[in-house]
């Protein structure tokens, strides 16, 4: 099994889409680059971004499709590959991945052997006590299962054994200060662009600049 390495704008992401519909359901796809030792085997993936989809659809859809082929064609452009799927509930006490996710990150599966989905845990959500946020689930023993000890040991050391990490410990605090500053109202899934076309849902620059101002050029 590879590393996955999550970054901040990925991250970011997934959250601020949970939090900007905490009413429903929503989900997007993981984008990623990868990193291959000396033999040519994959045993890094660096998940570098995170495109929302839906907050209206929690269903298989022709419209799902349609977004999908549009992210691909977006990744490749990128040099990136789809690695995954993430997911969060409309209920806040359930964190478990549902039957048509599984479908989802089934179906990227084909095309990405190693593939993964995150739910968000819609209990660590606080902006006053900032957590990680997200469970792996990965394929294993021919379902997914969660990976409840990913970023067990994080908070204590960079060496963590765990097969997921954060590309940088003060995510969840940055994300959390995010939050705060709602953000999330300048992040746009597939659904709102199907309502406004000029949205940019792909890139989704805006957000990323706004909370990580103190990294990108002020305008």
């Amino acid at each position: 099994m590879p590393e996955y390495i999550i970054n901040k704008e990925a991250y970011l992401k997934i959250i601020l889409h949970a939090c900007k519909h905490s009413s429903r359901t929503v989900n997007g796809v993981l984008l990623a680059q990868q990193v291959s030792d000396n033999d040519n085997t994959t045993n890094k993936i660096i998940i570098v971004d995170a495109v929302p989809l839906f907050h209206h659809w929690n269903t298989l859809t022709p419209m799902l499709e349609v977004g999908l082929q549009q992210i691909e064609i977006y990744a490749n452009r990128k040099k990136l590959n789809v690695v995954g799927y993430y997911h969060a509930n409309e209920r806040v006490d359930d964190n478990k991945l549902p039957p048509f996710g599984q479908k989802i990150v089934s179906k990227l599966q084909e095309n990405f052997n190693n593939a993964i989905a995150l739910v968000v845990q819609n209990t660590k959500l606080s902006p006053e006590n900032p957590e990680i946020a997200i469970v792996p689930y990965i394929f294993k023993e021919n379902q997914w299962r969660p990976d409840n000890k990913a970023f067990s040991k994080i908070e204590e050391t960079t060496s963590s054994s765990s097969k997921f990490t954060l590309d940088d410990l003060e995510i969840p605090k940055l994300v959390s200060s995010s939050i705060r500053k709602k953000h999330f109202e300048y992040l746009y899934d597939f659904d709102e662009h199907l309502e406004n076309i000029e949205l940019d849902w792909l890139n989704n620059f805006k957000v990323v600049e706004l909370a990580f101002e103190q990294n990108s050029k002020s305008k």
